[in-house]
């Protein structure tokens, strides 16, 4: 007897090709067949007529590493269809930690709602009591290279060759512990001041395990090409294995109107002289974005809360409004109405507040506000987080359709209460993953189910080495999403963003039903899921 059936729906398997009419028989964690099965006998049925039978969908760009910790359950993603995700991403995550960055980290998670110790240094540390507290999703870890240069002591400054010898000692250690490689965040934050020589010696040690390159790159405005042409040279020094994540061009910072295209032009070749490489996009014209990528790096030269310190001299301001022509580069040609509050654990009152309306409450202009909502974070400056609306629709369309990216979302599970629910104050959060397929896929044509399925399963699973994911055929491991496609609801809005989605009534992890009949059933079935060796 089967442990579980999924009858009457109609398969999309993952790889691409035509949807059909099957059942997917599941028996343990794998699943048996996926074929008519009329008579089968189970242990539970699910009825899927009507509905599309998915893989569980793979999120390639995921920071759900941020506050997992206070949501193990995964609310606002498992009940989208996600049963994976990727994280460790842009550079920051929450080890290795040194006692300088022990202490932000324990403060950004509490922020995040989670009120339990920080007592893990190494990321081995950091694995073992995220696996403690189970998950209701697989997660797949990169290591984040800020991170490690906060952890061998090198903050925003140049290595030592004493600090590059622990920065290489500490990758060594997270890629032993099954990282599936190093991310990069060179736009902001301790990532910004590192030079390629110190990342293609780092990529050294991707090369000698077989591992990947993640990479948030440089500059994504008028540098495009030049950032572009960095990432494949580390790239190629790590392996070849590597992730261009989020490749996308701001609206109205200044990139050349071909920039993008050149880009892409630019990957197409990597791949076709050998790189393992692709990119992935969002599915909004919305995005999140940390505070501090727009300051120059003398100011964050000793710290962040000498900067903050600093931001209080009315000097140091007026040079900073002529300064801060970086990143979110549109916000230095006056475009501040683009921008919202998402996350400031110092002033959590004017979170989700767009900054016209903070600096009227504040009582100044824009760039006042911005100054004080930093100045008030004091040393948890890197934890103020923005919303921005960065991209036209035209051009997420492109992006989303383009054979050589992923579909993923580029935020972190959240839940409608609590202190999550204060820091998620947008759609991307809880409808971001489903936006693919009520938007792209039914409402606007953007691409076909197949395709789109293809693009958030498989593909993500074969090109990261999650062996036996994101696919339903006899043998793989038992993820798979229920999706009713016309009766599809996003249900969180910008207005009213705390909604879970409805019509993804069934979600499966690794053959234990953890979405049941629109309900999380509170089950951590979740895996660790190790790189490849």
């Amino acid at each position: 007897m089967l442990d579980l059936l999924v009858c009457g729906g109609t398969v999309v398997d993952g790889d691409g090709g035509r949807p059909y009419p099957a059942d997917v028989a599941i028996e343990g964690d794998r699943i048996v067949a996926v074929e008519p099965l009329p008579g089968a006998a189970a242990r539970r049925r699910i009825d899927a007529r009507g509905h599309l039978v998915l893989p569980g969908l793979i999120d390639p760009h995921s920071h759900s590493d941020w506050s997992i910790l206070a949501n193990p359950e995964a609310q606002s993603t498992i009940r989208q269809g996600v049963t994976t995700e990727v994280v460790g991403n842009c550079g920051v995550t929450y080890a290795p930690l040194g006692p300088a960055s022990a202490r932000q980290a324990a403060s950004t998670l509490a922020a995040f709602g989670y009120d339990g110790p920080v007592d893990w240094r190494g990321f081995g540390e950091l694995l073992h009591s995220v696996g403690a507290l189970g998950t209701s999703q697989n997660l797949a870890w990169f290591v984040g290279h800020s991170a490690l240069r906060e952890a061998a002591g090198v903050g925003s400054g140049t290595p030592t060759g004493e600090q590059l010898t622990t920065m290489r000692g500490l990758l060594a250690e997270a890629l032993d512990a099954g990282a599936l490689g190093m991310s990069t965040g060179l736009e902001y934050g301790a990532g910004r001041s590192a030079g390629t020589e110190e990342l293609t010696e780092l990529a050294g040690v991707l090369s000698e395990y077989d591992a990947r390159y993640a990479s948030h790159i440089r500059n994504r405005d008028a540098a495009l090409g030049e950032a572009v042409e960095e990432f494949f040279t580390v790239a190629r020094a790590a392996g070849g294995r590597a992730q261009l994540s989020h490749l996308n061009v701001r609206e109205d910072t200044g990139a050349a109107p071909d920039a993008w295209h050149r880009a892409v032009e630019r990957l197409a070749a990597e791949r076709a002289a050998g790189g393992d490489v692709l990119a992935d996009m969002t599915p909004y014209d919305e995005g999140i974005g940390m505070a501090t990528g727009l300051l120059p790096p003398w100011l964050l030269a000793d710290g962040p809360l000498e900067a903050a310190r600093m931001l209080a001299d009315p000097g140091v301001r007026d040079r900073l409004r002529g300064d801060c022509d970086r990143y979110w580069r549109f916000v230095h040609r006056g475009g501040w109405a683009r921008v919202r509050l998402l996350a400031s654990p110092a002033t959590p009152e004017l979170e989700g507040l767009a900054f016209p309306e903070i600096a009227e409450r504040l009582g100044g202009d824009e760039w006042d506000a911005y100054f004080d909502l930093l100045a008030a974070a004091g040393p948890d400056l890197a934890a103020v987080q923005l919303l921005g609306r960065l991209f036209t629709g035209e051009h997420v369309a492109e992006a989303v359709a383009h054979p050589l990216f992923c579909l993923g979302v580029d935020a972190f599970t959240s839940r409608v209460d609590g202190p999550l629910a204060a820091r998620s104050r947008h759609p991307l959060f809880f409808a971001g993953h489903v936006h693919y397929l009520a938007h792209h896929v039914r409402d606007a044509g953007t691409l076909p189910v197949e395709t789109a399925v293809h693009k958030m399963t498989a593909m993500v699973a074969d090109h990261f080495g999650l062996a036996d994911r994101g696919r339903l055929r006899r043998g793989a491991y038992a993820d798979v999403a229920v999706v009713d496609l016309v009766g599809l609801r996003e249900r969180s809005t910008v207005t009213a963003p705390h909604a879970y989605p409805h019509g993804v009534p069934f979600v499966v992890v690794n053959g234990t039903v953890v979405v049941d009949d629109h309900d999380h059933t509170g089950v951590r079935a979740g895996r660790y899921l190790p790189r490849l060796r």
